[in-house]
């Protein structure tokens, strides 16, 4: 009985309940306005989101609910935990300069934050757990938005990469290392 009883634990954990919960909160209509997104009534978000409950809220719902909002809580969550950066890509069509060279000065904007931080929370000589939270916050931040403007500087400025579609024939892959032509 032991291990069952953790069972929700295990498969819905905190930090993807608070993301679901903050892209609830990012609807203008809330629970409500996600319901009809979902086609199922607030209770049914409600008993699926509560720490006590024998429900899980399925992810297909949060990538719903996640795309309606416009806002990547979960997928940040999920990054996170995965220990990896959520890079959200951008339609190119609507991109330019000012918009690459924005991730760059926001990302220095954010490094400039996590210096800022990094002292204050090594001021007494260790870092307690709200201020660790508050550094991954920084660092993340950080990581991402150079991560956005490195993909748009790339994904703007660089010629496609072109495939040799005949080098992915096995066929002729093999005859290529084998010297036949």
């Amino acid at each position: 009985m032991g291990k069952q009883s953790h069972w929700q634990a295990e498969k819905q954990p905190g930090w993807l309940v608070a993301a679901i919960k903050k892209t609830i909160a990012a609807l203008p209509g809330g629970y409500a306005e996600a319901a009809e997104w979902l086609g199922v009534t607030e209770n049914a978000i409600f008993n699926r989101l509560r720490a006590d409950g024998d429900q899980i809220f399925p992810f297909g719902w949060a990538l719903v609910i996640q795309q309606a909002s416009g806002e990547k809580y979960v997928a940040d969550a999920v990054s996170r935990a995965s220990n990896s950066v959520n890079v959200p890509l951008v339609d190119i069509e609507s991109i330019d300069n000012a918009d690459i060279n924005e991730r760059l000065m926001e990302s220095i904007e954010w490094i400039g934050r996590h210096s800022a931080r990094v002292r204050e929370a090594i001021a007494d000589g260790m870092i307690d757990n709200a201020e660790r939270q508050d550094l991954d916050e920084t660092s993340y931040q950080v990581q991402r938005k150079w991560q956005e403007h490195v993909s748009l500087l790339y994904r703007v400025y660089c010629p496609p990469e072109k495939v040799d579609a005949q080098g992915c024939n096995p066929q002729a892959s093999a005859s290529h290392y084998h010297g036949d032509k």
